[in-house]
C-alpha cells in the first residue's frame, strides 16, 4: 500500500474517532454546567435530572429527597440565584466511576445584584448509567464569603 492512502486512512479515522461520543471526561463537565444553566434559570427538575436516587451529601447528611427541598428552598427564597463553575477536574477511577472538583461561586437575591454570595470548594462522585453519567455523592466546604 502507498504512503498515501494509508495516510489518508489514518486521518479519516482521526476523524471518525473525534466525531465519537464525548469522553466521560468532558460528559461529566457538560453535565455540571448543564446544572449550573438550569440553576440559573429557576429549573429545578433539570437540576435534579442527573443526580442519582441513591445520591448522598456529606457536608450536610443529605438524601437526594433533602437536597431537593434545600434546592426548592434556596430558589423560593432567592428570585435569581447564579453559579460560575471554575477549574473543574474530572478523575476518572474505572470505566463507570469518576470523581470532580471544582470550585462554584454561587450567588443569590431578588435583583440585578445579589444579596449574598460563596464561594464553595465543591467535590463530587459520579456513576455512569448506560450512556449518561449520575451525581451519587458531594461534599463542599465555604471557602470565602457569606
Amino acid at each position: 500500500m502507498k504512503p498515501g492512502p494509508l495516510l489518508g486512512l489514518l486521518a479519516l479515522l482521526t476523524l471518525l474517532a473525534g466525531c465519537s461520543r464525548p469522553l466521560a471526561e468532558e460528559q461529566i463537565r457538560q453535565t455540571l454546567q448543564a446544572m449550573a444553566t438550569a440553576l440559573g434559570e429557576g429549573n429545578a427538575r433539570a437540576f435534579m435530572a442527573p443526580v442519582a436516587e441513591d445520591f448522598a451529601a456529606d457536608t450536610r447528611q443529605l438524601d437526594r429527597r433533602a437536597a431537593r427541598l434545600l434546592l426548592f428552598r434556596e430558589m423560593r427564597a432567592h428570585q435569581r440565584i447564579r453559579v460560575r463553575l471554575i477549574d473543574i477536574e474530572v478523575d476518572q477511577a474505572t470505566e463507570d466511576r469518576a470523581s470532580a472538583r471544582f470550585h462554584a461561586v454561587l450567588t443569590g437575591g431578588t435583583g440585578l445584584i445579589p444579596d449574598e454570595g460563596g464561594w464553595y470548594q465543591v467535590n463530587t462522585g459520579w456513576r455512569r448509567d448506560g450512556s449518561d453519567w449520575e451525581l451519587i455523592n458531594a461534599s463542599w466546604k465555604r471557602v470565602a464569603g457569606r
